[in-house]
């Protein structure tokens, strides 16, 4: 009898564990619940997409972000809803109009030297004679030291030319807004199609020219993004050109991120060509080189 009795006593001790222990997983539930709370806040100039990556990093570990048609819902605490508030307030507000200019920039210098000497020499037994340029250039200086037949003659030819060429284009755009900047030209290209046609039960062939017009430009996307006096850029930029090889489109592209002040101009990407040659004959010789550059640069200003 007395082993009844203090089984039940165990199940009756056990019923009142769980009950406790249910009744305090409600009261936990009650209390998270109340630890969170749910606000929608309307975006006036910037999207959820802009503010959610800066605001996500200071949620709480419970809370959740998310937008909703130019909306922010957020769940958090109350204390961290207000924090996110502040944030938020400082930065949707309204964007910068921000001027964009791209300049390109591209040199060329050419040089070219000669130096030949020729005369004529001789004695009782003969003569020797070295001649000289046929078409000697006038635009050299020459030297002539004469003895009766005997003569010598030393040329000298120097000469130098540059070009420089500088292209600039501007766009307006707001901040965090990406611009893009194309500029090209259309190209004529002639193509040859064979034509058949069938002319008195006979297959002709008659070959027919026309005149294609091709475009190849030189395009830049750029994203700016400005904190204080200083901006970010996103840029993508692509360079179009037709190949006489096979008559296609040569392309090529450059993907890259700079930071600079507003109001400065900051290169993003050149290149450069050197070529020289020399050419050597019986005392004269000939040396000519060139040299190429081209520079992109970009510059951000606030439009006032």
């Amino acid at each position: 009898m007395s082993r009844f009795i203090l089984a039940g006593r165990l199940r009756s001790a056990a019923r009142r564990y769980l009950a406790g222990l249910l009744l305090a997983l409600i009261a936990g539930a009650g209390a998270h619940a109340q630890q969170t709370v749910l606000e929608v806040v309307p975006l006036r100039y910037r999207t959820a997409a802009e503010v959610i990556p800066i605001l996500q990093p200071m949620l709480a570990r419970e809370g959740s972000l998310s937008g909703f048609q130019g909306q922010l819902v957020v769940r958090t605490t109350p204390a961290n809803l207000e924090e996110i508030k502040r944030v938020l307030a400082s930065l949707d507000t309204a964007p910068r109009q921000l001027v964009i200019t791209v300049r390109q920039d591209a040199e060329g210098a050419r040089s070219r030297s000669e130096a030949e000497a020729s005369g004529s020499v001789g004695g009782d037994h003969g003569r020797v004679t070295v001649p000289g340029s046929p078409r000697p250039d006038p635009r050299g200086g020459s030297v002539v030291a004469r003895d009766g037949e005997d003569y010598a003659r030393l040329r000298v030819l120097e000469e130098s030319s540059g070009t420089s060429d500088r292209n600039t284009q501007s766009v307006r755009v707001m901040e965090g807004r990406e611009a893009f900047l194309r500029i090209g030209q259309s190209v004529p290209v002639r193509e040859r199609q064979v034509q058949r046609s069938v002319v008195g039960g006979r297959v002709v062939e008659r070959t027919v020219e026309t005149t294609q017009y091709r475009d190849a430009a030189d395009g830049v996307y750029v994203l700016p993004r400005v904190a204080g006096d200083r901006v970010t850029l996103d840029i993508s930029a692509q360079r179009e050109s037709l190949s006489r090889a096979h008559g296609g489109t040569n392309v090529q592209g450059v993907v890259t991120t700079v930071s600079g002040r507003l109001g400065e101009w900051i290169e993003i990407g050149g290149a450069s060509r050197e070529a020289a040659a020399q050419q050597s004959v019986l005392l004269g010789r000939t040396a000519t080189a060139a040299r190429d550059s081209r520079r992109v640069l970009i510059k951000v200003e606030e439009a006032r």
